[in-house]
């Protein structure tokens, strides 16, 4: 699998019904719970639960092809800062997923978050203003454009 990234212009691109579900709002436009949720399948993910928490805040449990958890924080909103990066920090306590993702969909990061983050120390915690591609699969390592590895 390719390593692709899905931005908010895609997801504002978006054709049909997903397209109508987006909401402006001022200068911001805010996905809906379905945007949020076919942005991951369209990055390889396997969505488990979207939990919508505010209008401009989702939870989504996901899972890669080799079952991996991963918890996304979504936060729709111009600046993500330290209490967003401690909240996902919550959430990876209690439920202790493989990796984690605080999402800033449409945004930035305040300079208070990126140090909370690198203060936290983990590892599994990523900050993102894309989301990110799922893990290719052992399968994905071995084959390349549908030739084995091994056999070039």
């Amino acid at each position: 699998m390719p390593n692709k990234t899905i931005s908010v212009a895609s997801l504002l691109s978006l054709s049909g019904p997903a397209s109508r579900e987006c909401q402006e709002t001022g200068s911001m436009v805010r996905p809906s719970t379905r945007s949020v949720e076919q942005m991951a399948q369209d990055a390889g993910y396997h969505v488990v639960t979207v939990e919508q928490l505010r209008a401009n805040r989702w939870l989504l449990t996901l899972t890669d092809s080799s079952e991996q958890v991963t918890l996304v924080l979504v936060q729709a909103r111009p600046l993500v800062g330290s209490s967003d990066v401690q909240d996902l920090a919550e959430f990876v306590q209690l439920r202790r997923p493989g990796s984690a993702i605080l999402l800033a969909l449409g945004g930035a990061f305040s300079a208070s978050a990126l140090r909370t983050c690198a203060e936290l120390g983990d590892r599994h915690m990523q900050l993102c203003t894309v989301m990110p591609s799922a893990p290719a699969t052992r399968a994905d390592d071995l084959y390349s454009h549908g030739v084995p590895v091994a056999s070039r």
